[in-house]
């Protein structure tokens, strides 16, 4: 009798276990179940202020427009910039990561100048790899600039991923991919404009999505990239002869810059002519409104869904595009066209129809998503939590920004691109400093951004401005040393290409 009472007792111990470890799991899956999900919606080469909301540029975009109204928009957002012509993919590294690209593996955002075998080995964690090792699901689609291994352990499920830098808009060569499986062969529909792939993905995992654990879906379009082909309804949206220019619309840039005939630039013959860049405008605007239309899929499609109301919503670009602005057309440089990006965030308990003017960087977008779902921000992230000043509990985050392009250090100089050189920038208030390198010359710009947004009236040689300059110079000092630049100001062109050795890293593979 003792042993059978002890033998029940036992029985009943383990029952209790069993259920109490029963309702814990599901008290995890309810706690999961009621974190926020998450969408982030991303433009390839999308300037900031070309959402019609924004009332800077003539362009349609009724569903960005509604993101403007539904959330809070950062009107001095921006990328930090880039070593190499490919911007997009150390900024790209920076929002993943978020780190200055100085402090990113370069083999992540410079793949070209590695051998196959190393290219995009990081030990930096990335934002959708967190989310998913805190519970997420996590989707990728689209276009994914920094290598397969990111990608591999941040997402559960990829579907229509472009992996690359630039392509054709009809007929993108995409793959898919899932831990069981591996990759897929890439595949095509050359019927489909490239931004209507990609929503076709994510609303089709909007549609079939039926776990309990909260989602992040990462959709990254490759429009409004060149080639500017838009769909011909949306070009007709765009006579060429209706397209305003520019304020700053030059037939060439001033004075010598860094890689100042790469590819971006000889997509239009010099001098520039109104009627040549009426054109690429046309055809820019026309790729922006029918990549808002798939954005409108999207968000219908996550309306459907019922999760519409607890899911926070990102829309960002990756970088700006000059597009005739100072007589250039591409994005190697650092003035407001070019390193100036969308910045919204909508969602529960996010203020509606906001615009701030705090300074923000696109990679800031890590540590805000922590803190807007209550994650601790790992501490390999080196940029800021934007979620003060979207919760009004503070005005910025930080008081001055850095902005840096240069060539990429490793390549010999080419005279027909004449490449090399740079430039470093500083913001702070209402004034912005430019300092550019190129050869044995350094070339000095001072703009007061809330008098002339246009960057026209330079400065730097008036003696009444003489201490702004001076402050602003030692602010670009600090900023260099605080985010690990290696950039030397007081060297030509930075002292960035005094070692062109270092950055021959096929050469080092083989030694």
């Amino acid at each position: 009798m003792g042993n059978l009472f002890k033998y029940s007792i036992k029985i009943v111990a383990a029952l209790v276990v069993v259920l109490s470890f029963g309702c814990k799991e599901k008290a995890v899956l309810k706690k999961e179940a009621e974190k926020p999900n998450i969408l982030f919606l991303f433009t390839d080469d999308q300037r900031g202020g070309t959402i019609g909301a924004m009332d800077k540029y003539d362009v349609e975009t009724p569903n960005m427009d509604a993101l403007v109204q539904r959330g809070t928009s950062f009107t001095n957002s921006y990328i930090l910039g880039a070593t190499t012509a490919a911007v997009c993919s150390p900024s790209r590294a920076m929002l993943m990561t978020g780190r200055h690209y100085f402090n990113i593996e370069p083999n992540v955002y410079a793949q070209f100048a590695f051998p196959k075998e190393e290219r995009g080995k990081s030990n930096k964690i990335t934002f959708p790899e967190y989310f998913k090792k805190n519970g997420y699901e996590t989707f990728a689609t689209g276009k994914q600039h920094n290598g397969e291994i990111w990608l591999e352990r941040g997402f559960n499920q990829i579907k229509s991923a472009f992996l690359g830098g630039m392509t054709t808009h009809f007929g993108t060569k995409v793959k898919d991919y899932n831990p069981e499986s591996g990759w897929s062969e890439p595949y095509q529909q050359k019927e489909k404009f490239s931004s209507e792939v990609f929503a076709d993905a994510a609303v089709d995992f909007l549609n079939t999505y039926q776990k309990e654990n909260p989602f992040l879906m990462y959709v990254a379009f490759t429009a409004p990239h060149d080639p500017r082909t838009p769909p011909s309804e949306y070009k007709e949206m765009y006579p060429n002869e209706n397209i305003e220019l520019p304020k700053n619309f030059m037939p060439e840039h001033p004075f010598e810059i860094a890689d100042e005939r790469i590819r971006d630039e000889v997509l239009l013959p010099f001098p520039r002519t109104p009627e040549a860049v009426q054109k690429e405008i046309s055809d820019y605007y026309g790729m922006i409104t029918a990549t808002d239309a798939q954005i409108g899929r999207i968000l219908k499609a996550l309306e459907a869904s019922g999760k519409g109301d607890n899911t926070i919503i990102v829309f960002a670009g990756d970088n700006g595009l000059a597009l005739g602005q100072h007589g250039l057309l591409g994005k190697q440089n650092v003035y407001e066209h070019s390193v100036s990006v969308p910045l919204i965030f909508c969602g529960p308990n996010i203020p509606e129809n906001v615009k701030t003017s705090a300074f923000a960087y696109l990679h800031d977008v890590f540590p805000t998503l922590c803190g807007l779902t209550g994650l601790e921000i790992p501490e390999s992230v080196e940029t800021e939590d934007l979620t003060p000043i979207i919760e009004g509990n503070a005005k910025e985050v930080r008081s001055s920004m850095l902005y840096a392009y240069n060539s990429w250090p490793g390549e010999n100089f080419k005279p027909k691109i004449n490449n090399w050189g740079g430039h470093r920038a500083v913001r702070k208030g209402d004034y912005k400093l430019i300092v550019s390198a190129k050869h044995e010359v350094f070339t000095y710009q001072l703009f007061n951004l809330k008098n002339d947004p246009w960057e026209l009236a330079n400065l730097s040689e008036n003696e009444e401005y003489a201490s702004v300059k001076e402050n602003l110079l030692k602010e670009l000092e600090v900023l260099i040393k605080e985010t690990g630049d290696p950039a030397q100001l007081d060297k030509n062109e930075f002292g960035l290409f005094d070692s062109p050795e270092d950055y021959n890293f096929k050469k080092k593979s083989k030694e």
